[in-house]
């Protein structure tokens, strides 16, 4: 249950600032829903959480929470083809209301620790679901279409859904042009063309499959037959070139723009993102997983300078919405990376995808008071060794409080 009150002085074992190195015995002050100062030591004033740790609220950067009805992810896996009927169909059958699926995947956000997500939406249920109880979303909405009088109709609702836009604190629109076999280049160009005018930010699906690649190389392949048996196929529909790069230059034309999961970029795409500051790779390490991908290339783009942030995606591709177990999973797989860089993917990073790192995705004085605490396990030596962030993500600690702009969502 939310808490009104938006003034607080926090005690905590750790703050994890994110933009700073870790405090012991930390106090965070927050009045008015924003950070104040951050400082170590006693503080008589300052209510003590015990053995935990504050962080950053989370950026879950990818999500479809309509999906959020699914107890767990739909098979088969492969051919990813396979995957998208079922997803269809689970879309046409479900018994689940929509607003019900959109409603729990947002309570599992916030009692994972995200204080913002990146959905992507097909259509204005989830505008309507958010509030300042749940996390602020960025909402993109989800647009397909390959013949020329569906994609005029479709134009015309991208156009209305940012015209709507308002001063809710609550939502910013954007809009997502879906992936590069669900799209004409026509269709493609007008919705990048509509971003860049009204200043909007857009995410697509971009270089996730081999079956992706086949199409745009080859024109064939199993995405090539689902279309034909869709009945939608039209030859050589898609930006020519016959690579994931003529998409990436159309993206770089809009203010901000993800290119969500990214999981087959070559080097040479990795290049040009590293010139563009205004585009993000989403990665989203546990449906990578789950579709069974060849290594993601995360470390090299983090390397090339290229801003990457973390997404769950839905359930359709992964067991929860829980941006915090992402963590945990990379942290297992890849214990050669500091931790601190790991959560920067988790929190600063994904408020720079979106473009409100000024208000968010650190603990800083003046910022938003976004905030996630960890219940942390008791350390053998009765205390954590060393000031990093080597003991924060584990299997043993986990969210068990969430505040967005001072206000507890949960706890």
């Amino acid at each position: 249950m939310a808490n009104s009150t938006s003034s607080h002085c926090l005690r905590a074992r750790w703050l994890f600032p994110v933009d700073g190195p870790p405090i012991d015995d930390g106090v965070i002050t927050i009045e008015a829903g924003r950070i104040v100062r951050l400082n170590s030591g006693p503080d008589a004033s300052a209510i003590d959480l015990g053995n935990v740790a504050i962080i950053p609220g989370l950026i879950n950067t990818h999500t479809h929470l309509e999906f959020s009805d699914l107890t767990r992810p739909l098979t088969p896996a492969q051919p990813f083809p396979e995957w998208i009927c079922s997803l269809m169909r689970h879309r046409q059958q479900r018994s689940t209301d929509r607003r019900e699926a959109i409603d729990r995947g947002l309570r599992e956000c916030v009692s994972s620790g995200s204080t913002l997500v990146g959905e992507i939406a097909t259509d204005d249920t989830t505008v309507e679901r958010l509030s300042p109880d749940t996390p602020q979303g960025f909402v993109f909405r989800e647009l397909l279409g390959i013949g020329d009088g569906v994609c005029t109709e479709r134009l015309e609702i991208a156009r209305q859904f940012l015209e709507q836009e308002s001063s809710d604190a609550d939502v910013i629109r954007g809009l997502s042009p879906h992936a590069p076999y669900s799209l004409s280049e026509e269709f493609f160009r007008q919705l990048i063309n509509l971003a860049v005018e009204r200043e909007s930010p857009v995410a697509m699906h971009l270089a996730e499959t081999h079956e992706e690649l086949e199409l745009l190389q080859q024109g064939t392949g199993l995405l090539a037959k689902m279309l034909k048996d869709f009945g939608v196929w039209r030859d050589r529909f898609w930006m020519p070139g016959g690579s994931v790069g003529a998409y990436l230059e159309e993206l770089s034309r809009a203010r901000q723009a993800l290119v969500v999961h990214g999981n087959y970029l070559t080097n040479e795409e990795i290049e040009f993102l590293a010139t563009q500051p205004q585009m993000t790779v989403v990665y989203c390490p546990r449906t990578h997983h789950f579709f069974g991908h060849r290594n993601h290339p995360w470390q090299r783009l983090l390397e090339r300078g290229v801003n990457v942030a973390l997404g769950t995606d839905s359930r359709a591709s992964n067991p929860d919405l829980n941006l915090w177990a992402e963590l945990r999973f990379l942290t297992k797989r890849h214990p050669e990376v500091p931790q601190s860089t790991l959560l920067e993917l988790a929190t600063v990073n994904g408020a720079r995808a979106l473009r409100v790192s000024e208000e968010t995705g650190t603990l800083t004085a003046g910022k938003r008071a976004d905030l996630a605490v960890i219940r942390l396990q008791p350390p053998a030596s009765g205390r954590m060794a060393e000031k990093d962030s080597i003991q924060l993500i584990s299997a043993e600690n986990d969210v068990i409080a969430t505040m967005r702009g001072g206000r507890w969502l949960h706890r």
